[in-house]
This record gives C-alpha cells, sequence and structure tokens, in this order.
C-alpha cells in the first residue's frame, strides 16, 4: 500500500477522469477514493448550521401544530 498527497482538486479531476471510463471497469476504484476521501474532506459548518435550524424549525413547528385525528 501506498499514501499519495493531492489537493481536492486533483482528486475531483482523476474523478472526473475516471468518470469517463466503462462504470464496471473503474467503479471499485471511485468507490474507494470516495471511501478514504470523505473523512478528511472539512466539513462545511456554515451548512451544517443551517441543517442544524432546519431541523430545529421543522420540530418546533411539528410540536407546535396541534394533530387533527
Amino acid at each position: 500500500m501506498i499514501e499519495i498527497k493531492l489537493t481536492v482538486n486533483e482528486v475531483n479531476a482523476i474523478l472526473l477522469a475516471l468518470a469517463k471510463q466503462p462504470y464496471e471497469s473503474v467503479a471499485q476504484l471511485i468507490e474507494k477514493v470516495r471511501e478514504q476521501a470523505l473523512p478528511q474532506v472539512p466539513s462545511d459548518e456554515a451548512r451544517d448550521q443551517r441543517r442544524a435550524k432546519l431541523e430545529a424549525d421543522l420540530v418546533e413547528k411539528v410540536v407546535a401544530e396541534p394533530v387533527d385525528d
């Protein structure tokens, strides 16, 4: 096994090149790259905050509205 350090843009370029190949030839490789890369990509804090607010708003709305039986 080897370790290669690439930028996010370089990984994306490789994935785009692989995506142009026949699916059955590259599917496992694309998935392997994805599995290893995703945990290393920094989360989008703003997106996470928006998601948390939407979830809180939804819970508040669901709890506040009476249920018709």
